[in-house]
């Protein structure tokens, strides 16, 4: 499979996701429509786009998808004909949110999907089926780096905020509970007020010492940002 980060944070969400005879899914609609076809690597048209929450850097330009595909938002059941998409539901602050677990029915590979979910919320439906199903790939959201909001002298409400996404030490501790055994980790959603780049790969690497990890952080210019699992 492949993925082609478009968009990633707080500015706006979108992910396209191929797998090895070019059938696509999008998932999240955060970024306008145009925004994708002008930096899409696939050929042919997505099969469908999925959406894990209302908010608007993930949810803004539904409408626009919806005119050229089946959009799904927020969906435990989420199928086409060469995709699937278990939805899981989670916490995120004051709304509800889905995680995914996809799978590629051309590769018979596996994929989870996680970003602006609680690390506490999580239920165990989702790990037991991560563990059932052998996964060791991971789309999933870095927000902030729990060093620096502790170092530095932040305000209640960021806390808060922050408190509703994952950390670097969140994303450690999800990865081991899911038993995988050798885990490509690719990180999304990162905040540049409380995170670095560097220092999260680096960090993560440490932590899990069989893991891949690369940061996402979507097209720059005309570079995309494309991973291969």
């Amino acid at each position: 499979m492949r993925i082609n980060v478009i968009a990633t944070g707080s500015s706006g969400n979108l992910y396209e996701l191929l797998d090895k005879d070019g059938n696509s899914i999008l998932i999240e609609a955060g970024m306008p429509r145009q925004i994708y076809v002008k930096h899409r690597i696939g050929k042919i048209p997505p099969e469908m786009c999925i959406i894990s929450h209302s908010h608007m850097d993930h949810a803004q330009y539904k409408g626009e998808f919806e005119a050229v595909m089946t959009v799904y938002l927020a969906q435990e059941k989420n199928v086409s004909e060469h995709w699937k998409a278990f939805g899981f539901l989670e916490k995120h602050g004051d709304v509800e949110t889905m995680v995914f677990l996809i799978k590629s029915l051309v590769e018979e590979k596996f994929l989870f999907f996680g970003t602006d979910f609680e690390y506490d919320s999580y239920c165990n439906e989702v790990l037991e089926m991560l563990q059932k199903y052998r996964v060791e790939n991971f789309l999933i959201e870095c927000n902030y780096n729990d060093y620096l909001i502790h170092m530095n002298d932040v305000t209640d409400d960021m806390k808060k905020q922050c408190s509703r996404h994952l950390s670097d030490n969140d994303v450690i501790k999800f990865i081991k509970k899911t038993g995988a055994k050798n885990p490509k980790i690719i990180t999304i959603h990162g905040s540049n007020r409380l995170s670095a780049d560097t220092y999260t790969k680096k960090y993560l690497s440490s932590k899990l010492i069989t893991s891949t990890v690369e940061v996402a952080v979507g097209v720059k210019g005309n570079v995309k940002n494309i991973f291969i699992i």
